[in-house]
This record gives structure tokens, C-alpha cells and sequence, in this order.
């Protein structure tokens, strides 16, 4: 128990004190003891792992693609968890970020990047860009190495969208999975997609890149070969007055027929 002694301490402000034997010339001295009280215990924290990896599923994990925006992220009511504490940060994001598929929102246009460029210079004290001056490691964003999962859709995602999409990929070192989709619209030629996620492929060749040409709302042709081929060929899609429906024919003459995917148009706004 420690002893602190205040002068001139006003009794309406007091809660409750211990008054020693003094003299009335010095009544203003006021002597009071204060206990240490230990913080309080974290019984979630007692749990065990396995068992708090459960809880944090419940909660971060959901079916299908996750789109990064607050109000229609599935899992937003939980996030505030992630400011508890340090170990339930780094136990937490590393459930969100690894076991989900994020979906690259594409409405409004300008925003497509955005995801990849919070995750990459993310703080976890309010989620603020660091300084480059005062960075302070230890607030640092664990998101970036957890991240597996990346959907890239074909909505508002046109060429020069998807190569900055594409280089912004290098601050993700444990990506494993990419699947793109895009629209051959507007001026989109075929080979140019394809020569982009080829330059990334050869750049990152453990993650698994799934290329797929959207065909209808909620179809695409699946056009993965393309990636994994070696000699790289140019490939073309056979025209519709041969009646040759999902065909291919590379430079030489080679054919083969894209697998009819599906590709439903998930646009969340």
C-alpha cells in the first residue's frame, strides 16, 4: 500500500480518505493510502487457440468473394474487435485476410485500387496511411502478409485499371490465388489481358491465376491454358459464323474450346 500526502486538498473532493492526528494549524495536510489495483484479466485471451481461431471464423469468415466496403462487407460489425489489443489484432487479421476472397470493388471506377493501397500502408491504430517521417513499426498493418485470396471483376476494371491493379500486387508476398475477369468491350483486345496476367505469372509463378472472359451476366469463358502454356501463342476466339461456339485458335492453328464458367456479376453498391 503506498502513502501519498497532499496540501491544501478541498474534502468536496474526496471520496474517501484516512485523517491522521494534526494540529488545527496544519488540518489542510491530508494523508491518504492507495491501493495498486491489477489490470484486469483478458478471459478470452485464456482460451485456447484453437478455440479462439473458431470465434474469429464465426465472425470474419463468410461465403463467397468479401467486398472492401464498410457498409456491405458482411463483417463490419466485428472490426472494432481489431483494436483491442495487440495479440488479438495479430491473431484476428490473420483470419480475415487469409481465409477470405476479396473481391476489387469497381464502382465508382477511381476506387478499384483502393483496397490494395489501404492494405499496403495500413496503421491499426484508426487505420491511417504512416507517416513517412515517424512510422512506428509496431502499428504497422499485418494485412499485406496475410492476404491470400484476390478477385479482380470485370465491372469498370478496363486495361490500364488492371496493370495498376496488377503491380500493386508485389507488396502481397503470400498471395496464392488471383482470378480475373474482364469484359472484351470497348476496345479490350483479348491479348493485351492475357500478356498482363502472362508478365505476372512469370513474375510470380506460385500463385494460381485463373483468367476467365466474361461472355454473358453470368457466364465466362475460362481461358486459364493461356497462362500456363509454354511456348507462350496467340490466341484468338473463333468468330461466330463458323458455328464454333467457345473455340479458340491460337497462331498456328491450334483449337480449343474455353469451359463455360460461372461468373455471376456481383456488384454490391
Amino acid at each position: 500500500m503506498s502513502e501519498f500526502i497532499y496540501n491544501h486538498v478541498s474534502l468536496d473532493s474526496v471520496l474517501s480518505f484516512q485523517k491522521t492526528n494534526m494540529s488545527t494549524e496544519s488540518c489542510k495536510t491530508m494523508i491518504f493510502h492507495v491501493e495498486e489495483v491489477a489490470p484486469q484479466e483478458s478471459y478470452f485471451l485464456n482460451l485456447p487457440r484453437e478455440i479462439r481461431d473458431a470465434i474469429y471464423s464465426i465472425m470474419f469468415v463468410v461465403d463467397g468473394p468479401l467486398y472492401p466496403n464498410k457498409e456491405r462487407a458482411g463483417v463490419a460489425d466485428f472490426i472494432s474487435l481489431l483494436r483491442t489489443n495487440r495479440q488479438i489484432y495479430a491473431e484476428a487479421v490473420e483470419i480475415l485476410y487469409a481465409r477470405n476472397t476479396f473481391q476489387i470493388r469497381g464502382t465508382p471506377a477511381w476506387t478499384a485500387p483502393e483496397f490494395l493501397n489501404l492494405l499496403g500502408s495500413q496503421r491499426r491504430d484508426g487505420f491511417l496511411r504512416p507517416s513517412q517521417w515517424a512510422v512506428d513499426m509496431s502499428k504497422l498493418c499485418l494485412a499485406r502478409h496475410y492476404l491470400k485470396r484476390l478477385y479482380i471483376p470485370s465491372h469498370n476494371i478496363n486495361l490500364d485499371r488492371l496493370k495498376h491493379l496488377i503491380s500493386l500486387l508485389k507488396y502481397f508476398p503470400n498471395l496464392e490465388y488471383l482470378r480475373v475477369i474482364y469484359n472484351g468491350s470497348f476496345g479490350v483486345k483479348d491479348m493485351d489481358v492475357v500478356n498482363v496476367c502472362r508478365l505476372f505469372r512469370d513474375r510470380r509463378p506460385l500463385v494460381q491465376g485463373v483468367l476467365c472472359k466474361r461472355i454473358r451476366y453470368s457466364e465466362a469463358e475460362d481461358i486459364s491454358w493461356m497462362l500456363l502454356e509454354k511456348p507462350y501463342r496467340n490466341w484468338s476466339s473463333v468468330p461466330t459464323e463458323e458455328k464454333m461456339p467457345h473455340m479458340w485458335r491460337s497462331q498456328d492453328g491450334v483449337l480449343r474450346e474455353a469451359k463455360v464458367v460461372a461468373a455471376p456479376q456481383m456488384i454490391p453498391e
